[in-house]
């Protein structure tokens, strides 16, 4: 990759020019140091000033794993009128934390949102990058393989690049048949998982939904720097930049799919839509002699096939708001730490009703909490009667049935960390991938699953898998005959 603005710290001879502290680097990577035969409880690693084009804003990516008990904290400064800013933190990282990005705060010229740093009205020609690096376990560190940093360069003209005419067979799925509760961040996942299931991961959307969601309250909860984190503890190494048409050429030109940020229009703005939608790019073509981008759009559509898109290259410069998520092969050596799956035995208990399955997890029985999936809509707290669906009254499950006592207004409420419950059967046609097959979301009945009955006696059995995902992305999996 080509990009004069985006800096990428990810071997052992780079790392090896910061300084460490209680860290050390191992193959590729920053660990905790240890002493007396465990590892120390935290420690940091910052990397030497970094000279970048004239800035006005600023992103930082990272790749760590992070096994239970553990976390990683990446924080920057820049420089600014020959000064040193603050070190401002992109909030700590893990898949196995309710995580929360930057608390949105003014600072003299910067101005931190919950993904990036902007300077107003000033203009930045350095940065330098610190990771913390946490555990509560000494037998367990993290580790950092990837730590990058974007800018948005200014005074400086898009360069366009040697056009390509290129198709790359991403994996194509859409927002409607995925999970209503991650309706949220959907599209950012199912772009991660279109860009990783191409080299054969098979991953669920909903796994990196569950592992990269923000819950700073009133933030948008699909933080990019949490996205190309959680790419990077399945083994993908991944980070967020400002880019150009040139990168994106680059990218396609060598193989790689890009996600992108696009600018919604102001009638779905008007509507209630996110600002930013957000697409994989798949290639680029000229269909009847204009150039066009070729897209992965998770809202063009029901079916997963209608996912496959394409735009005028002239409409798509307009709406690219020239953010990328960049992403690479999967690394041979996997993160400790990542989000695993695991195999389950789906059992009928006697006496138990018709239908009813118990998951057990290495012969032991795995009951499912009945708040797996959040609260059910007629468990909100105070409610005397049912309480309707929150998509009907567009009010969050667990808001108040009654009027607060004082007039104050309330923070806003801190989205809860739920997990994920499904059961599919053979589909008519086999699919390229998980993901493709059609999920029944449903919740925990009795600690276990509600399945189909057989109607007669003579009726064929029928194969169910079922899929529990927990809050971290982590995943039970298992069949059974019904």
């Amino acid at each position: 990759m080509d990009n004069k603005n985006t800096f990428l710290l990810q071997d052992t001879e780079m790392f090896m020019r910061g300084e460490l502290d209680n860290v050390t680097v191992a193959g590729g990577r920053i660990l905790l140091d240890i002493v007396q035969g465990g590892h120390v409880p935290y420690g940091c690693y910052t990397s030497p000033a970094i000279s970048l084009p004239a800035f006005d804003a600023v992103r930082v990516s990272w790749n760590a794993g992070t096994p239970p008990d553990t976390a990683v904290e990446a924080q920057a400064r820049v420089l600014v009128d020959g000064n040193w800013s603050a070190w401002s933190s992109f909030g700590r990282w893990s898949p196995y934390l309710d995580r929360e990005g930057a608390r949105p705060v003014t600072r003299g010229p910067l101005v931190l949102s919950s993904d990036h740093l902007t300077l107003d009205s000033k203009v930045g020609m350095q940065v330098q990058l610190r990771i913390y690096l946490y555990t509560k376990d000494e037998k367990k560190t993290p580790t950092v393989s990837l730590l990058g940093v974007s800018v948005h360069a200014v005074d400086v003209i898009p360069a366009g690049g040697r056009p390509v005419n290129a198709k790359l067979n991403l994996m194509p799925y859409t927002v409607a048949p995925r999970s209503p509760a991650l309706h949220d961040v959907m599209d950012l996942a199912i772009c991660l998982t279109s860009l990783t299931n191409r080299w054969g991961a098979d991953i669920l959307p909903e796994e990196f939904a569950l592992a990269m969601r923000d819950f700073q309250p009133g933030q948008d909860p699909r933080n990019l720097s949490f996205a190309a984190a959680a790419a990077g503890c399945w083994g993908f190494p991944a980070w967020a930049c400002w880019a150009d048409l040139a990168l994106l050429r680059a990218e396609v030109r060598a193989g790689y799919g890009v996600i992108v940020a696009l600018s919604r229009r102001a009638v779905e703005i008007d509507a209630g839509m996110p600002p930013i939608r957000y697409a994989a790019l798949r290639g680029f073509a000229n269909m009847d002699g204009s150039p066009c981008a070729l897209l992965i759009d998770p809202w063009a559509g029901i079916s997963n096939f209608d996912a496959e898109t394409q735009m005028p290259l002239d409409e798509f410069l307009v709406a690219w708001t020239n953010l990328a998520l960049c992403m690479r092969q999967r690394c041979k050596e996997l993160p400790e730490g990542r989000p695993e799956r695991s195999s389950v035995w789906l059992r009928h208990e006697k006496d138990a009703p018709d239908g009813l399955y118990q998951m057990y997890l290495g012969g032991v029985a795995h009951p499912l909490p009945d708040d797996f999936c959040g609260e059910a809509p007629n468990e909100a707290p105070g409610a005397e009667v049912p309480a309707p669906r929150p998509e009907e009254t567009g009010e969050a499950a667990d808001a108040p049935q009654q009027a607060p006592a004082s007039p104050a207004p309330e923070a806003p409420a801190r989205p809860a960390a739920v997990g994920v419950l499904a059961w599919s059967i053979p589909d008519e046609r086999p699919h390229a991938t998980t993901a493709h097959r059609t999920l029944h979301f449903t919740r925990p009945v009795s600690g276990g699953i509600h399945l189909g009955t057989r109607t007669a006696p003579d009726e064929p059995p029928t194969k169910y898998t079922v899929y529990a995902i927990d809050p971290a992305g982590r995943m039970l999996v298992g069949d059974v005959m019904v």
